[in-house]
């Protein structure tokens, strides 16, 4: 069960899956749908639809005292993606306040699962939609089975809308709305024969028991969530949180966009992860203040990237005096071109210079614009007393315009947040005074190890361990300012091998600008 170590936490088949012995000996039903291997052990057919339907009867019976009626031509729910999805609601009304507990399911289906694990679980009352009259009339049932009557509410609607004719001459308010909707477009679709899955990719593992209208709907589910993403923009007084599941990763671009387009301005995506099976998951609202809670499959790829460092070997061309001080120094210097806020320390036994990295504004893009300009005046400029050299034009000029174009084109396709772009010029690196200032000033003070505070004149005056000298670079910044960073990390100046190596890495912030920094680096360093 590959994806069961990214199963919700509080889910209880994450650390234990079923146990099919135990449960053959307490539901005879289930019973007669196990065989046993040679050596004694229990296995089911997951292609057949009787023992998917008795096992999901055992396990709501068995693990949530529920008990349910299951017809064999219906969608047969999976108990523990159902559950993942229950868990990730309840996740997200943490986050609420002046919670209710009221829901909407939109298509509940014959066994009416949401609305029932959700009642059992947190008592919550739920609002539910059908289409199907089979499937509105065992509901009904089933609701009536374990005594939830008044809590969970089933009306039969036309399926014309997603939510309006389901609200009609109600007038409640409701934390959440959630859906399961038709994964396929039409029986092409739904038999893979136009489908994306590749030829090494296995066959499903169960087989499909939905009939056509739980299955199938005209554009397939993006064109459901997009009709329910519509609705919620008149409905976003009535219902606090969106959220539906998506079958096809290939759908969640789909929905992002209509989200962006309706200017919905706060939405999260998640996993629900179970044995062999990945679905998703999209939750939308329009309170800004609501913050949805990262899955683990996201947490854990996101530090699993964020372990790894960005590395540069610096070339020798790039320095007079190929050492790492002296590429310490030159890094120093285009950082106080993009204003970008650095602590050094120096580690003498590593000979490794160690730069802590604060940056406040977006001032490496569109370096390329920025040239054409100065490309285009053709003459020398001045800023603040500093002689400004007027870029040569090389061969190597339509190279570095092609690196720069790849930094911009990456800002672009940020998808985690809007860059802030730099507003003022930057100048070349060669730029500076013999003192390494410009237009701001440089503090210099050393930190003594054995606690005295003492302060230093110089960076030179160096010691053992430790020199910090902090640049304050640019204008000022407010206690205010320095809060709203950009992006936080560590830079390693050191000897590698036969060369001098720069690494970067991340502490906090957006990551994605880290990259665009180094990539600037790369791209200047031998200016």
């Amino acid at each position: 069960m590959a994806l069961n170590k990214y199963m919700h936490p509080r889910n209880l088949y994450k650390d234990k899956a079923p146990n099919f012995k135990t449960l053959a000996e307490k539901y005879p039903d289930f019973a007669k749908c196990v065989f046993k291997d040679l050596k004694g052990k229990c296995h089911l057919d997951y292609k057949s639809p009787t023992s998917l339907r008795q096992l999901a009867i055992a396990l709501l019976k068995e693990d949530f005292d529920l008990e349910v009626e299951m017809p064999l031509n219906r969608l047969i729910p999976t108990i523990p993606l159902r559950l993942n999805y229950i868990l990730w609601i309840e996740d997200i009304l943490k986050e609420l306040t002046d919670v209710k507990g009221k829901g909407i399911d939109i298509g509940t289906g014959a066994t009416c699962v949401y609305p029932l694990l959700g009642c059992k679980k947190n008592n919550w009352e739920f609002l539910a939609s059908e289409v199907d009259e089979t499937n509105f009339t065992i509901a009904e049932k089933n609701i009536h089975k374990n005594n939830m009557q008044e809590k969970i509410k089933v009306k039969k609607v036309s399926g014309k809308t997603a939510l309006l004719e389901l609200l009609e001459g109600n007038s409640d308010q409701f934390d959440f709305c959630m859906c399961n909707p038709p994964f396929f477009a039409d029986h092409m679709d739904a038999q893979a024969i136009m489908s994306s899955r590749t030829d090494d990719r296995p066959e499903p593992s169960s087989i499909n028991t939905a009939s056509v209208g739980e299955s199938i709907t005209e554009g397939g589910e993006a064109e459901f969530i997009k009709k329910i993403i519509v609705e919620s923009v008149d409905l976003q007084g009535r219902i606090k949180i969106f959220t539906s599941m998506i079958g096809k990763k290939t759908n969640i671009p789909l929905v992002k966009k209509e989200l962006r387009d309706h200017k919905i301005p706060n939405y999260q995506t998640t996993e629900f992860c179970q044995g062999k099976t990945m679905r998703w998951g999209i939750a939308w609202t329009f309170d800004t203040s609501v913050i949805f809670p990262r899955s683990l499959f996201q947490e854990t790829k996101k530090s699993r990237k964020l372990s790894l460092p960005l590395t540069f070997e610096v070339p020798q061309s790039a320095v007079s005096v190929y050492d790492v001080d002296h590429v310490a120094n030159k890094v120093m210097k285009m950082l106080k071109v993009l204003q970008i806020e650095n602590f050094k320390s120096v580690d003498s036994k590593t000979k490794t210079v160690h730069l802590k990295l604060t940056a406040f504004k977006n001032t490496w893009s569109h370096q390329r614009r920025k040239r054409r300009e100065m490309k285009r005046r053709g003459e020398e400029q001045t800023s603040e007393g500093t002689e400004v050299k007027k870029l040569k034009v090389t061969e190597n000029f339509t190279e570095r315009e092609k690196s720069d174009k790849q930094l911009e084109n990456s800002c672009e396709k940020c998808q985690e947040s809007p860059c802030n772009q730099g507003e003022r010029e930057v100048t070349s690196v060669s730029d500076f005074n013999d003192d390494q200032t410009f237009k701001g000033k440089k503090i210099e003070e050393k930190v003594n190890k054995s606690g005295d505070g003492e302060k230093a004149a110089n960076q030179g005056a160096s010691s053992s361990k430790d020199n910090v000298v902090p640049y304050v670079t640019g204008d000022s910044l407010s206690e205010e300012d320095k809060d709203q960073f950009l992006v936080k990390c560590d830079m390693f100046i050191k000897i590698a091998s036969d060369s001098i190596s720069l690494e970067m890495v991340y502490r906090e912030g957006q990551k994605d600008q880290m990259h665009q920094i180094l990539q600037y680096l790369k791209n200047h360093i031998t200016d």
